[in-house]
């Protein structure tokens, strides 16, 4: 059993934030959330899930994603495509507006920065080390644009973001069809298009923002 394995349950793993893909499902609806749910744990590259990361997954019990749809977080291990093996998770985000109505289902798959930075070199990552980021954040982007579609296949969505603690609920779908994916970008943009999906990947590497930073926009490229 290798090392990200072995450190399942270790605090260690889960610190430093999240490295994730995020998709906007649109209007909520518990079965596109369950099917989404499904489909991403049935990727060939992930191994889950559970519902528990006190636990390592060899003593939990395997659970069916779509029995858990609202449970918040689930748990496996992802197989990288540095043939590592780390933790991984993902979860739902049912937005609401201030009376309680639900808006919008998101669901993100993640990789938490303790279990990435055992399998790649990030350094300083987000907060210095971003030229180095080029050297492991594309072949992982690669990978989780390949989940995203995976998912569009089984549940087509419009919107998907890719980064370090993506820039939901600020960017939305409507947002990026009325002005365009952003000429400067610190996420990347998994975008429906013409009835298929386009990849925008991240311009700048610096990607520490701060609140209230305006992003510049311009014109969604080229598939």
């Amino acid at each position: 059993m290798n090392s990200s394995t072995q450190n399942f349950t270790s605090e260690e793993t889960w610190r430093g934030g999240f490295y994730e893909i995020e998709f906007e499902l649109g209007v909520p609806s518990e079965e596109r959330l369950a099917l989404a749910l499904q489909t991403v744990w049935s990727h060939p590259s992930l191994e889950g899930c559970y519902l528990s990361r006190e636990q390592e997954p060899h003593a939990q019990v395997r659970v069916n994603p779509r029995q858990c749809a609202i449970e918040g977080h689930l748990y496996g291990i992802a197989n990288l495509p540095n043939s590592a093996r780390a933790a991984c998770g993902t979860s739902v985000c049912r937005l609401q507006d201030e009376n309680g109505a639900l808006l919008r289902d998101f669901l993100a798959f993640y990789l938490p920065h303790g279990a990435l930075g055992r399998t790649y070199p990030l350094g300083g990552y987000p907060f210095a080390d971003a030229d180095q980021a080029a050297t492991w954040r594309v072949p992982l982007d690669e990978w989780l644009v390949e989940l995203g579609r995976y998912l569009y296949e089984r549940v087509p969505f419009r919107l998907a973001l890719l980064g370090f603690e993506v820039d939901f609920p600020n960017v939305s779908a409507d947002f990026v069809q009325r002005n365009g994916i952003p000429a400067e970008r610190f996420d990347g943009y998994r975008w429906q298009a013409r009835d298929q999906l386009e990849w925008h990947p991240p311009t700048n590497w610096n990607l520490v923002r701060f609140p209230g930073e305006d992003t510049p926009t311009g014109q969604s490229s080229t598939p």
